[in-house]
């Protein structure tokens, strides 16, 4: 970012984030904590590493597919983790949540001028709840996150004085970034706009530079779609620029539960405390995660209290204006999607680190007493050993998963058994990779007679209604589900259900509510226990408790 800063130190960073990153991979043994994800989005890549001229582009994540098709594709040929691509994932996001670790460094440096805050900044963002999670598990979002991060650094640092060389990388380095999850577009556009139409130049000049922003966005992103048409599920730009992701599904909409949401999804971007992806476990967590926000907002009252005599300085402005300009564009479509997701938090919340950063440069100025700067050393490490201890509790998790699986297989056998499950158990996912790559039924239960064999993983989930169908009522709800048990019962076949079997009518409310489908909550407990009874026949550490149902 600057050549004032020796190269050295910049690859240091790169070195030392890198190798603390996959050293937690490899000790925690489990790239799935919290979210699943990951496997699904392998999975989806696994024809760009076999054979990328045939595989199918995916209008949401253009250029993620290509990229670690390429990058899991060479580690397959150096022979590392081959095969393997949900654990190779989780070691390629570790590699790119280096180089926006870099990113930070860079920016911290420039901008203070002190190797120290910089370097603590460093520590204090790779520590953070969100980044470090998703830096270690296979989840999607890291390399757009880091170029998106990037980008966002860059116009902190330009738009006090912009010019149309600083617009144009800024703008193509964004488009990059976006262009691998599509999301990551709309928190961060407005904000670099708004930097731009507030920058000290005149009125006519701020006008020139937004449309070359906007020019060089829709430039890249044409670009992009000229080089892949013709490819399997190319898209024109349009398409490419809306691909309206998410928003006719029951993760999209307004309810109070989101509030609880929203406050999982801030607290645990900071320190990993619990209570994410239901409101209800929110609400269980709440005293946590309200002490983690407040102590995020106690860094921003921090920040703006000592640069409060400098808020005249266009550079500051700019970072301000980029930085909270973000995160409000973001939390607002948060509210209306997944707040509590960490993917839909990462790129949203990066204020806090540029705060810290901010906040270091100002109090490390000048001589301090060695009291101070180790008491800033030990905040600014204080995030990474929390969220450290607060991910070992997931550790083996992979393994254990692995040991779940082959006991289910042989209490259960598939080829004669029909898993009912709320939707989300982990344990689900590994059937999908290891078993058949079949989705749940959703109303149509195309089975034969049992024994079948094929497929071999066959499965019900109580939330497909509320995910595909948000326009269905409560007993549109209940009646696709009752049909589809009732013909997994004709055919033969034995019917297990998770300990969702085992959930009161409020607690399916609350999960329920995560879908904006809480009102549904009622109708599908009532199916579920008043059509039919089940019996506990099976424990697993890992799987949890399986219960047999059988009418009444």
């Amino acid at each position: 970012m600057t050549n004032r800063l020796p190269a050295w130190q910049l690859l240091l960073v790169f070195a030392l984030s890198l190798l603390l990153f996959c050293g937690l991979i490899a000790w925690l043994q489990n790239v799935h904590i919290i979210t699943s994800n990951g496997m699904y989005k392998s999975i989806q890549a696994e024809p760009w590493i076999a054979d990328p001229g045939r595989a199918r582009l995916d209008p949401s994540n253009y250029l993620y597919f290509p990229l670690y098709g390429v990058l899991a594709a060479a580690l397959d040929a150096l022979g590392i983790l081959r095969g393997m691509p949900w654990k190779q994932f989780a070691y390629l996001n570790a590699l790119w949540a280096s180089l926006a670790n870099v990113f930070v460094y860079a920016f911290v440096h420039r901008v203070t001028g002190s190797v120290r805050a910089a370097a603590l900044t460093a520590c204090f963002h790779a520590g953070t709840g969100f980044v470090l999670l998703l830096a270690v598990i296979s989840e999607d979002i890291m390399p757009g996150y880091a170029l998106v991060l990037g980008a966002m650094l860059l116009a902190g640092l330009w738009f006090d004085r912009p010019t149309h060389t600083r617009v144009a990388l800024v703008g193509a380095i964004f488009t990059l970034g976006w262009l691998i999850e599509w999301r990551l577009l709309f928190p961060t556009l407005p904000a670099l706009v708004l930097a731009v139409a507030v920058a000290p130049i005149p009125f006519k000049r701020r006008a020139a530079l937004i449309a070359s922003l906007v020019v060089v966005i829709l430039a890249v992103s044409g670009i992009v779609q000229l080089s892949w048409e013709g490819h399997n599920g190319a898209v024109g730009l349009h398409d490419i620029l809306w691909t309206g992701k998410g928003v006719a599904t029951g993760w999209a909409g307004l309810s109070w539960d989101k509030a609880w949401m929203m406050l999982s999804g801030i607290g645990n971007y900071f320190l990993i405390v619990g209570g994410w992806v239901d409101p209800l476990s929110a609400r269980r967590a709440a005293v946590p995660l309200i002490l983690s926000v407040l102590l995020q907002f106690s860094i921003f009252v921090a920040c703006v209290a000592v640069l409060w005599s400098r808020r005249g300085d266009a550079r500051l402005r700019a970072i301000a204006v980029v930085f909270v300009g973000t995160l409000g564009a973001g939390q607002v479509l948060n509210f209306y999607s997944q707040p509590q997701d960490p993917q839909m938090q990462i790129n949203v919340m990066p204020w806090l680190t540029v705060a810290w950063g901010l906040l270091l440069g100002a109090l490390l100025a000048g001589p301090r007493p060695v009291a101070v700067a180790l008491g800033l050393a030990v905040l600014s490490l204080a995030t990474l050993a929390w969220n450290v201890r607060q991910l070992a509790r997931h550790r083996g998790g992979d393994e254990a998963a692995l040991s779940a699986i082959a006991a289910l297989e042989k209490r259960f056998p598939p080829q004669s058994t029909v898993f009912v499950y709320w939707g989300f158990e982990p344990i689900s996912m590994w059937q999908y990779a290891l078993w058949s790559r079949t989705w749940d039924w959703d109303g149509t239960a195309p089975v034969g007679p049992a024994p079948q064999a094929d497929p071999k993983f066959k499965w019900i989930a109580i939330d497909a209604g509320a995910i595909r169908h948000p326009d269905w009522t409560p007993e549109q709800n209940a009646e696709a589900l009752r049909r589809d048990i009732d013909h997994a019962l004709d055919k033969g076949y034995r019917v297990v259900a998770s300990d969702v079997w085992t959930w009161t009518v409020d607690e399916l409310t609350g999960q329920l509510g995560g879908l904006s489908a809480a009102n549904r909550a009622p109708a599908i407990h009532a199916l579920l226990h008043d059509r039919y009874t089940a019996r506990e026949v099976f424990r697993d550490p890992t799987a949890g408790t399986w219960y047999e149902i059988t009418r009444r």
